[in-house]
C-alpha cells in the first residue's frame, strides 16, 4: 500500500483509510474546530496540562479530554457547584491563559486530573462578568429618562443659550374674602360707623 499522506510533525507516512480510520476523534477535532476556531489551539494547550511528567499523553486521553470539554464550550455554559453560569468564548480563552500562565510561573500543580480547576476559574470569571452586566444595566435603567448625565459635563454657556422650556401656567384667579377678613372688615365698619 502506497503512502498518501505524511504527518506536518514528525514526518511519518500513513494512507488515507489510516487517517479516517477513527471517525469519532475527527467528529471531537471538527465540533472543535467549528466551536471554537479561535480559541482551539488554547484548548489543546489546556488539554496539554493533564499529561504527566515523563509519559505522553495518549491521542484517545486527549479526545477524551475534549469530548468532555465540547458540550459546555458549545452553548457556551457550564455548571458547577449547583449553578449554570453563562461563559462566553471570550471568558474560555481567558480563564485557559490564566491556567497557562500559571504553569509558567509554577503556581499549579501539574499533570490536572479533571477539569474542576478550569470550571472553578470559569465560574469565578463569569460571577465578575455577570456582576458587571447587572451593574450597567442598572446604570442604563437609572439614566433612562435623563437628557443629561452627571458622569458628562455640561457648560453653564449651553444652559444660557438653550434653556430649557419654562412651564405654562394658568393665570391665578383671584380668591374670595375669607369669612375672618369679612368678620375682621365688618368690626372695623361697625367701629367707625359706617
Amino acid at each position: 500500500m502506497s503512502a498518501d499522506l505524511s504527518c506536518p510533525t514528525c514526518g511519518s507516512e500513513f494512507d488515507l483509510v489510516t487517517a479516517f480510520a477513527h471517525e469519532c476523534d475527527q467528529q471531537a477535532l471538527a465540533r472543535l474546530v467549528a466551536v471554537s476556531f479561535p480559541i482551539g489551539t488554547r484548548v489543546l494547550q489546556y488539554v496539554a496540562l493533564h499529561q504527566p511528567a515523563k509519559q505522553r499523553l495518549t491521542a484517545a486521553k486527549k479526545i477524551k479530554l475534549l469530548l468532555q470539554l465540547l458540550p459546555d464550550l458549545e452553548r457556551e455554559a457550564i455548571h458547577h457547584k449547583g449553578r449554570d453560569w453563562v461563559v462566553p468564548l471570550k471568558l474560555w480563552a481567558d480563564a485557559i491563559e490564566q491556567l497557562l500562565a500559571r504553569r509558567d510561573n509554577d503556581r499549579i500543580d501539574l499533570p490536572l486530573k479533571g477539569h474542576g480547576y478550569l470550571y472553578a476559574v470559569l465560574a469565578g470569571m463569569a460571577s465578575d462578568h455577570e456582576a458587571a452586566t447587572e451593574s450597567k444595566r442598572e446604570e442604563d435603567l437609572r439614566n433612562a429618562g435623563r437628557q443629561h448625565s452627571s458622569a458628562t459635563p455640561t457648560s453653564v454657556g449651553d444652559l444660557l443659550q438653550n434653556p430649557a422650556p419654562r412651564p405654562q401656567l394658568a393665570p391665578a384667579q383671584p380668591a374670595g374674602m375669607s369669612p375672618t377678613v369679612r368678620a375682621m372688615r365688618a368690626a372695623l365698619e361697625k367701629k367707625q360707623g359706617v
